[in-house]
C-alpha cells in the first residue's frame, strides 16, 4: 500500500470514528427539544439519514467487495450501533428527569427505542459470532462467552425497559401527591444502580476481550484494542465505583466525577461501533495491490 493510500485511509478511519458525533451534530438542528421541531420530522430526517448511510455502506461493500476482508456481516452490523449513536447524539440533551417530561414522553421513548434497536444488533452480533465460531475459540472459552454475553443482553433489556417506563410512573407518583423532585431517587434506587453497575462491568470485560481477541486473529488493527483497552478500563472502574455507591453508599471522589460517562447507556455501543468500524477497515492487502 502507498503513503498516500496509506493517508487516505487513515483519513477515512478518523473521519468514521467520529461519525456519530459529526452526525448527530448535523441532526441536532432537527431535535425536539428545540422550540418549533416536531417529534415526527426528527424521526423522518433520522430514519432518512440512516437509510442513506446504510445503503452507501451496502454499495461500498458489494463494488469493491475484493478489498474487504471477509465476511463483513459482523462489521456491518456493528456499524448500525454508529447510527443509533447518531440518533442519540442528534437529541442534543439529556434526558429531562424533571416534570416537563411528561409534556412530551415520547421524546424519551424514542431515545430507549433506539437504545432498543442499538441492544438488537449488539445481540445480532455476539450470535453470529458464537455460531461461526468466528472468535476460533475452544469449547470453554465459547461458554464462557455465552454466559457473560446472556447475562448482558438480559442487563440491557431490563435497563432499557427500566428507563423507557420512565414518564410512566413519574406520572403515576404525581398522581399519588408526591413531589416530582423526588421520585428518581425513588425510581432508580441501590438495586437498579448496583444491577446497572454488574451490567456495566460485564459489557466492559466483554468489549476488552473481544477487541483484544479480534487482534489476535488478525481481524482488526492495533488501534482499536489500544483505544478499547484505555476506554474499558476506566468503564470498569466506573462500575465497581457505582456499584460501591449503590451497595453500600461509598461515594467516588469529586476528582473522578467524570467516571459518571462511562456509565451512560451510549458508550458501550460507541465502543462496540468501533470494532465494527475497525473490521470494516481491515483490507485485503493482497487484493488492495
Amino acid at each position: 500500500m502507498t503513503l498516500l493510500k496509506k493517508i487516505l485511509k487513515t483519513l477515512v478511519i478518523i473521519l468514521l470514528i467520529l461519525f456519530p458525533f459529526l452526525g448527530g451534530a448535523l441532526l441536532s438542528k432537527h431535535t425536539p427539544y428545540i422550540e418549533g421541531n416536531s417529534m415526527t420530522s426528527f424521526v423522518v430526517i433520522y430514519s432518512v439519514f440512516v437509510l442513506v448511510l446504510v445503503s452507501a455502506l451496502i454499495f461500498i461493500i458489494n463494488k469493491y467487495k475484493q478489498a474487504f476482508v471477509q465476511p463483513v456481516l459482523s462489521g456491518m452490523l456493528l456499524f448500525v450501533l454508529g447510527c443509533v449513536m447518531m440518533g442519540i447524539v442528534g437529541f442534543s440533551v439529556a434526558p429531562d428527569l424533571s416534570i416537563k417530561m411528561l409534556e412530551h414522553p415520547e421524546r424519551e421513548h424514542f431515545r430507549y427505542i433506539l437504545f432498543f434497536i442499538g441492544a438488537l444488533f449488539f445481540g445480532l452480533y455476539f450470535v453470529q459470532l458464537l455460531t461461526t465460531n468466528a472468535l476460533q475459540l475452544n469449547s470453554t472459552f465459547k461458554w464462557v462467552m455465552i454466559i457473560i454475553f446472556a447475562l448482558t443482553m438480559t442487563e440491557l433489556i431490563w435497563e432499557f425497559s427500566h428507563h423507557y417506563l420512565y414518564p410512566e410512573g413519574l406520572k403515576e407518583w404525581v398522581d399519588k401527591g408526591n413531589k416530582a423532585e423526588d421520585f428518581n431517587e425513588h425510581y432508580d434506587d441501590w438495586r437498579s444502580i448496583t444491577t446497572g453497575a454488574i451490567g456495566r462491568f460485564l459489557i466492559y470485560i466483554l468489549m476488552l476481550w473481544l477487541s483484544l481477541r479480534l487482534y489476535k486473529i488478525r481481524r482488526i488493527s492495533i488501534w482499536n484494542p489500544i483505544l478499547n483497552t484505555f476506554l474499558c478500563l476506566l468503564g470498569i472502574i466506573s462500575s465497581i465505583a457505582f456499584f460501591l455507591y449503590g451497595a453500600y453508599d461509598i461515594e467516588t471522589p469529586k476528582e473522578l466525577g467524570f467516571l459518571m460517562l462511562f456509565f451512560i447507556p451510549g458508550l458501550p455501543f460507541l465502543i462496540m461501533y468501533w470494532i465494527g468500524v475497525a473490521l470494516l477497515s481491515k483490507t485485503n492487502i493482497l487484493k488492495t495491490n
